[in-house]
């Protein structure tokens, strides 16, 4: 029970790694609350969680909107009492060649990857100094990492590498209330990915060195821990989970 009582808010969290990881912390004893844009979404994993014997409070709301953010934020609050842990995992991704790439792929992929992760952690960080204690995990990828930007999606690549550096600059800023921490996936087996030609998720297996692509427990189980007490002198950091795919 490694996050017990704790109260935790997770952002794109009605399916993939944010569905798992609300999971994961039910099971460690925490109350959860789900932002995510897709209602359905929503109500079949407030469903599941019922089903499993927890309750998520859902939220409808883009990250992307100052008003909406904020609006989440206060009837999370509003709900639970305050907030511990602020997991940004809603993120997306528009694949087009470079030639092919408009203004407005970059201001969509900016606006949900990089803002939302600045709005939300705002959104919290004021509760969260008022109450003297907090957890903040952004969830970045191995695309933001200097070498591994990949083509099609820079823009893509370029919100997650700028996600890296505002966690190191809020962690400065929030310090010493606030811890605030990166998680950067490797591949891992989401919906963005199960689509993926045979041939790539091949390559994908072979660039790692542990020789498998992640499940989203993997990823989970790295932002529970940043979650966690265990966690208390951790603050400014980026964890990958990548099966050793950046060692190239």
């Amino acid at each position: 029970m490694r996050v017990k009582d704790k109260r935790a808010l997770i952002t794109g969290g009605a399916r993939g790694i944010g569905a798992t990881t609300a999971f994961v912390f039910a099971e460690e004893g925490a109350r959860v609350g789900i932002v995510d844009l897709r209602e359905e979404g929503l109500r079949d994993i407030a469903a599941q969680a019922k089903q499993k014997g927890f309750e998520f409070r859902t939220f409808v709301g883009d990250v992307s909107k100052k008003d909406q953010v904020e609006r989440v934020m206060d009837e999370f609050v509003r709900e639970f009492g305050g907030i511990d842990i602020l997991v940004n995992n809603a993120g997306i991704a528009i694949s087009r060649p470079f030639m092919e790439k408009t203004v407005e792929d970059w201001e969509q992929t900016l606006g949900v990857n990089l803002i939302g992760v600045f709005l939300c952690s705002q959104a919290a960080a004021k509760y969260m100094l008022k109450q003297n204690s907090g957890k903040i995990i952004n969830i970045s990828s191995i695309r933001g990492i200097e070498h591994c930007g990949r083509e099609g999606i820079m823009d893509y690549s370029a919100s997650k590498a700028a996600v890296i550096n505002l966690t190191k600059t809020m962690a400065k800023e929030l310090a010493p209330t606030i811890n605030v921490n990166t998680v950067a996936p490797g591949h891992t087996l989401t919906e963005m990915t199960k689509s993926l030609p045979e041939e790539v998720k091949r390559n994908m297996i072979e660039g790692s060195y542990l020789k498998r692509i992640a499940e989203p427990i993997d990823i989970a189980k790295a932002i529970l821990f940043l979650a966690s007490d265990d966690a208390d002198f951790i603050t400014g950091q980026l964890l990958l989970v990548d099966g050793g795919f950046s060692l190239k």
